[in-house]
């Protein structure tokens, strides 16, 4: 086990566990009671719909330990998942509520497009820019745009005071809440008082003002349990004033505690996975087999960004990319409960109760079983085929999740996505001049992503 852990925060974890199946099979072991499973229909039967696989202790980071309170990311059992999911998605998060973010989305990558004008502008024309940190902002800022609307702050939340290092703080978050629950006795040693005492001890810039996601967490406690009616007040529509505007005798409405979680848990879960996401798109579409699809986005989106939902060169190419390098890369483990013992096909034996079973996205996603012999290479034309092989293709697509735990989050990721790549193509021929780096924790997380960007005119960007 503490060689499980040390490969995990080596963050390589995906690799490894890549070349244990390329070496054993379908079937691995991963500890004394864990099994790793790399196959469509082993997915299919832990993420799918059997109620009797349940979330185990590992979640115990995603809840409330003195309350025991869950989110609908933490919830144990598939009833309590299912009453979650209703007051999380019915209220805030269905295709018509989605669309009304739009604007926010739009807005921000505005901003993005200028602090990536000013980083090329920067330095000398040509040179490599290093675009990993910029677009971990653009994803974190929008997103907490979403949640909590201009109630939480009128700018970029990552551009204000108060928000100190607050994307090195959450990657910690990522990082440090999936190793402790990979092993039991790391998790009791971070439990322990002093430890608790150590981790939750806020950071201070130099004039001792609280930053960083202490001060985050205390503004959003503010806004949702102290003060809600600032969030009521506020014009834009969020997530969060979707929520307080839920009469308190409805099926869906969330005390303010619970509401808080679940705003929170979407604040942890998204921001790093499209952040991964958009950094990988924009370095393969700046490599040189990647070049010419820039061109065919463009030609396909033409002027008018808000054709990006609806294009198919676009989706092939961020489809593509999400199953090469899959934004979460290590998996999401479930536990067999009685009823279960026999879910998980092409099993010698029945699993017993206790059982921990995962299978990992990046894995499959680079499975020739599934995708064929090119399944290694980067190729955006797979899915650029009749309707009925590209429905096929999606049955295949895991990235998201399946099943009524599948990601709820789908659709503004891709919407973000879509309207960020359509934005910074319209702009500026990327090339993927530098290298692209990062590790793999609960989901990868890239440090550096070299590229130099063009003014479409010819000329590189300049400081206007």
């Amino acid at each position: 086990m503490f060689r499980k852990l040390s490969v995990y925060l080596g963050g390589e974890h995906h690799l490894t566990e890549r070349k244990l199946h390329q070496k054993y099979g379908n079937v691995i072991r991963t500890g004394p009671t864990s099994l790793s499973i790399s196959s469509l229909s082993g997915f299919e039967a832990i993420y799918g719909f059997n109620r009797a696989i349940e979330k185990g202790d590992f979640y115990d980071f995603g809840r409330d330990a003195r309350t025991g309170g869950e989110t609908m990311f933490s919830a144990r059992k598939e009833a309590d998942h299912r009453a979650h999911k209703q007051k999380v998605v019915g209220p805030a998060l269905t295709t018509t509520k989605i669309a009304t973010y739009k604007p926010i989305v739009s807005q921000n990558v505005s901003v993005l497009l200028s602090k990536l004008a000013m980083a090329q502008a920067s330095v000398k024309a040509g040179s490599v820019i290093n675009i990993a940190p910029i677009i971990h902002g653009f994803t974190f800022d929008t997103l907490v745009k979403i949640i909590y609307g201009e109630s939480l702050s009128f700018q970029p939340y990552t551009s204000i005071r108060e928000a100190g290092d607050i994307l090195v703080g959450f990657k910690g978050i990522s990082k440090w809440a999936w190793a402790t629950s990979m092993v039991p006795w790391f998790r009791w040693l971070m439990s322990t008082r002093p430890m608790v005492a150590l981790t939750r001890r806020p950071s201070k810039d130099t004039e001792g003002n609280i930053v960083g996601v202490t001060a985050f967490v205390n503004r959003t406690l503010d806004i949702l349990l102290t003060h809600p009616e600032k969030t009521l007040e506020s014009s834009p529509p969020s997530i969060a004033k979707n929520y307080l505007q839920v009469p308190t005798d409805d099926s869906k409405h969330m005390p303010p505690d619970e509401m808080w979680r679940e705003c929170f848990n979407l604040t942890f879960a998204g921001p790093g996975s499209t952040a991964a996401a958009l950094t990988t798109i924009l370095y393969q579409l700046g490599t040189e087999h990647g070049s010419p699809w820039q061109s065919r986005i463009r030609a396909e989106s033409g002027s008018h960004p808000s054709a990006s939902n609806s294009s198919l060169v676009l989706t092939a190419v961020i489809k593509e990319t999400m199953r090469l390098y899959a934004p979460f890369s290590t998996a999401f483990p479930r536990s067999i409960t009685h009823g279960a013992e026999n879910a998980i096909p092409d099993l010698p034996a029945p699993l017993p109760v206790g059982t921990t079973i995962s299978a990992n996205t990046y894995i499959l996603g680079h499975l020739e079983d599934i995708w064929g012999e090119d399944a290694e290479y980067w190729k955006p034309e797979r899915w650029l085929v009749p309707e009925r092989e590209r429905k096929e293709l999606e049955d295949k697509f895991v990235v998201f999740g399946k099943g009524s735990r599948g990601c709820v989050g789908k659709e503004i990721s891709l919407m973000m996505l879509s309207e960020a790549i359509v934005g910074v193509l319209g702009e500026w021929k990327i090339e993927a001049t530098g290298n692209l780096k990062g590790k793999a924790f609960s989901e990868m997380q890239y440090s550096e992503c070299g590229v130099s960007l063009t003014k479409l005119n010819g000329s590189n960007v300049s400081t206007g």
